[in-house]
């Protein structure tokens, strides 16, 4: 059973014990019925240790969920590690187009110069959603 249908499940059983004690208190308050209270309130301890036996039993399903939290968490790191920043991504590229240089071929892409990023910033100014990245252009780090 899927999670969410087990959910379903235990709120459907903790509706159905709310509406049976709902309706053995108004039997309780009925003036017309011959019975003991105490019969009443009895029953109504019962449908109580139930649900807390159900519920209680969430709990185990609440522990998988904590599994399941670490799992998911640990396959994420893994995928974080796997996966490039910026920084790399740069690093890679300049070793790419080094090799092309030794090669003999021309480069695909070209790295500017601090003056040239200086120049082509004056010329295209940041918009003012951007202007907290000043430490590091390009990449959206902060010292």
């Amino acid at each position: 059973m899927k999670k969410a249908h087990l959910y379903e499940a235990i709120l459907l059983v903790n509706r159905g014990i709310d509406d049976a004690v709902q309706g053995l208190e108004r039997l309780k308050r009925a003036r017309n019925l011959d019975l003991d209270p105490a019969c009443f309130d009895e029953k109504v301890t019962l449908f109580e240790i139930h649900r807390a036996s159900l519920n209680s039993f969430c709990n185990n399903v609440g522990r998988n969920e904590d599994r399941d939290v670490a799992r998911f968490e640990r396959k994420h790191r893994e995928y974080e590690k796997n996966s490039l920043d910026e920084i790399q991504v740069y690093r890679d590229l300049r070793v790419v187009e080094e090799r092309r240089r030794i090669e003999g071929k021309p480069p695909n892409v070209r790295f500017f110069t601090e003056e040239e990023q200086q120049d082509w910033e004056r010329q295209y100014p940041k918009p003012p959603e951007d202007v907290g990245d000043e430490a590091h252009p390009g990449t959206g780090r902060q010292p």
